[in-house]
């Protein structure tokens, strides 16, 4: 959308650079919030054309920024960090920004794109007019994020009214518009609407209703989980066996359980503008989909369809976690990947799941008649588009069993949304009292740190009957979910290797029932080795089961029924080094030893040079879960690897952790460090930490280093790529 000449161009130029979704949801939301103060604001993405050029032409700056992989920028900021670094002198010396960053501190760069991006802006000559933000997706973004957007408008405000009057032009480029009302289906007799049209009639956000108490309206009154609804609800839980919380449990949980007297004023934010219709088609017929426009993170090939060859189970049958490795066979000639890299597997949500929420939402018998989804004519949602994740024309199973993650916690404006929907008065109470500023404690403590799920929300608060649009509004993306490769190319060049645990979820007082993880579950479905049969192999790891074996527990017609959908992700900073001299040291309990399993067959098939190679691995029980036992030590006589130090956590009185044996070794390890490159591979709330810490202590006791300069000497290696980390939450 260009503007027309003449009219008033962006006070404030709101920038976003997301990888996963949530800068950019922040961003919409501040969009919102900044137009109902008056401020007028261009929301754009770093990677919509002209973004960098923007910054010449506008007076203030709002960036909300990511930080993805090592403290890298997300993909779609690569352009713009591109011409920051490259700009000379101080030709943003008219600018005044301020910069939201969002990070994890169980991670080693916490938020460094958005401190890095503050640094470079100020190098540039802008100037800061309100405090950066950093915001800690490991304690909670809302902590920060909520302060740092209310303190923002009187900041801007202030700023903007020191500055000359913004001229009357656009930015200059045009407003990418993804999605406009005329791309919406034309309402008519073969349409029937399924969803609300009504608009919100409270006004959009200003700094003086941003929180403010709610009122009843009639849109509630017809929302009752009926008999009817109840009795479909409970024949999808008995057909798929579902072992769902007794209702007795779930009216005392303290989830449940109002915090405040009913009288308790409560500080609320505004309501969430709904801006998509949903409408389906009079008839069953299914219609082909239209395909979302959304790329997949961190893509470094097209998605490609490969065939599960064989099926391992890596782990004994009375070890406490499942462990599977999955051989996938490359039949296209353009993936290729290298040690270290890793795939997305494209995944779907549980079948029973899906059909449990249609259920709770009454919407089981039009699950699978054809939907378009369009803007609601009139909405009063700024830039309103329809999430690019989501298909134009599709039915209700399709979004929510491909789409949209229905396992997401809810963010507190999804949660106001849901409230009006709720017809039962006390639990309409609680949803508020969880959104409110008095209750910022209880959605701390029931809601994020929990990990409440959508779903299990909606199975606790039975009279929470929103519209599908509502969810589909609130929702994010369905991700792919990554996983490190554990082969080579060169020894196993046509397929590709990875190895997970099977996460088991029981139920309990935030879990309505006892589910797997989403990608592993299924993964596990298709397997011989899942939990169903795991007592049938009571001696040792499994051999391999090729599909044909597999089959005979699965439903699947051939082996080519087998298949996953993956796209190639590269991690070229983690990848084993080209020179064979350079000693490498690995760190990678549990199946954090995926990657380095990869690496060692790679130079098992090379040349293996003089360099020594250490892996640090940890499992529980040396006869129960010591994952690729026997092939490590073939590559241990080989001489591929050269050191080998294992610690078991559940057994011995030896070390019981990796960052216990790498002290231990610490005095053989010292010697190396001005030239080792190490890797660390695994969780990174509490191993990686430890294990950085242990290196510090390597420095210190053995290389005569004092505490300050042992961490700057692993801040060195960390910036010249001799200390790299693969880890996850």
């Amino acid at each position: 959308m260009v503007k027309e000449v003449g009219e008033a161009g962006p006070e404030v130029l709101l920038l976003y650079a997301s990888q996963t979704g949530n800068a950019q949801a922040i961003a919409e939301d501040l969009s919102e919030q900044l137009g109902g103060a008056g401020i007028r604001a261009e929301l754009r993405c770093c990677s919509q054309r002209g973004a960098a050029d923007a910054l010449h032409q506008v007076s203030c700056l709002v960036l909300v920024a990511s930080t993805t992989g090592d403290g890298d920028p997300p993909e779609s900021a690569h352009k713009l960090w591109k011409q920051l670094r490259k700009w000379s002198g101080e030709p943003l010396s008219h600018l005044h920004y301020t910069v939201l960053g969002l990070g994890d501190t169980n991670y080693t760069n916490f938020c460094n794109f958005g401190k890095t991006v503050d640094k470079q802006l100020e190098v540039l000559g802008a100037q800061r007019f309100y405090r950066c933000g950093w915001a800690d997706d490991g304690t909670g973004l809302e902590e920060v994020v909520e302060p740092w957007c209310e303190g923002l408008q009187a900041a801007l405000k202030a700023c903007l009214s020191m500055l000359p009057s913004t001229p009357s032009s656009s930015l200059g480029v045009p407003h990418l518009d993804t999605q406009s009302t005329e791309d919406g289906p034309h309402r008519g007799d073969s349409l029937q609407s399924v969803s609300r049209t009504d608009q919100n009639s409270e006004e959009p956000n200003n700094p003086q209703r941003c929180w403010k108490s709610v009122h009843e309206d009639s849109r509630t009154s017809n929302m009752a989980f009926t008999s009817q609804n109840e009795d479909v609800v409970s024949k999808i839980i008995t057909h798929y066996n579902i072992d769902i919380l007794p209702q007795c449990e779930v009216e005392y949980l303290p989830l449940r359980c109002c915090a405040f007297v009913q009288d308790h004023p409560l500080s609320l934010p505004s309501l969430p503008t709904p801006y998509l219709t949903l409408t389906h088609t009079k008839d069953c017929e299914e219609s082909p989909l239209t395909s979302s426009q959304a790329a997949v993170p961190a893509a470094a090939s097209e998605v490609v369809k490969a065939q599960v060859s064989k099926i391992r189970k890596l782990t004994h049958s009375s070890a406490l976690k499942t462990t599977l490795e999955f051989t996938l066979e490359l039949n296209d000639a353009e993936f290729h990947y290298h040690p270290g890299d890793s795939i997305g597997i494209l995944v779907r949500n549980p079948p029973e799941e899906v059909e449990l929420l249609l259920g709770l939402l009454g919407l089981s018998e039009i699950a699978d008649k054809t939907c378009k989804l369009s803007i609601t004519p009139g909405t009063k949602k700024r830039a309103a588009a329809v999430p690019n994740f989501l298909p134009l024309t599709s039915c209700l199973r399709h979004l929510f069993e491909c789409c949209v993650d229905i396992r997401a916690v809810p963010k507190k404006p999804f949660l106001r949304a849901l409230a009006e929907y709720t017809s039962e008065p006390s639990e309409k109470r609680r949803l508020l009292e969880l959104v409110s500023k008095e209750g910022t404690g209880e959605y701390t403590c029931h809601v994020r740190e929990a990990g409440l799920s959508t779903l299990d929300l909606l199975t606790f608060f039975k009279s929470c009957r929103p519209p599908a649009t509502t969810l589909l509004e609130h929702l994010p993306r369905l991700l792919p979910r990554p996983y490190s490769t554990a082969s080579s190319p060169l020894a196993t060049p046509n397929q590709i290797s990875f190895a997970f645990n099977v996460v088991q979820i029981p139920r309990g007082k935030y879990v309505a029932f006892s589910r797997q993880g989403v990608c592993t579950g299924w993964l596990a479905s298709m397997s011989s080795s899942s939990s169903k049969d795991t007592e049938q192999n009571p001696s040792g790891p499994d051999d391999i089961k090729d599909v044909e074996q597999a089959l005979d527990n699965l439903t699947l017609a051939s082996p080519k029924d087998i298949s996953l959908d993956i796209y190639l992700r590269t991690n070229q900073g983690f990848r084993p080094p080209t020179d064979p001299t350079i000693p490498v040291v690995m760190v990678g309990p549990g199946t954090g030893v995926a990657p380095f399993v990869g690496f060692l067959r790679h130079r098992q098939h090379s040349e293996v040079g003089s360099g020594e190679w250490w892996l640090f691995y940890g499992c529980r029980q040396k006869d129960k879960d010591f994952l690729y036992q026997e092939e490590l030590h073939e590559l241990m006589e080989e001489g591929v690897l050269t050191h080998l130090v294992v610690s078991y956590s559940r057994e011995g009185d030896g070390p019981k952790y990796v960052q216990d044996n790498i002290i231990k070794h610490g005095a053989k390890l010292a010697p190396l460090m001005d030239k080792v490159i190490v890797y660390v591979c695994g969780d990174a709330r509490n191993m990686a930490k430890e294990v950085f810490e242990a290196f510090v202590s390597v420095l210190i006791d053995h290389n005569k280093l004092t505490e300050t300069e042992a961490r700057k000497m692993i801040a060195k290696m960390q910036l010249d790529k001799r200390y790299l980390q693969d880890v996850w939450t």
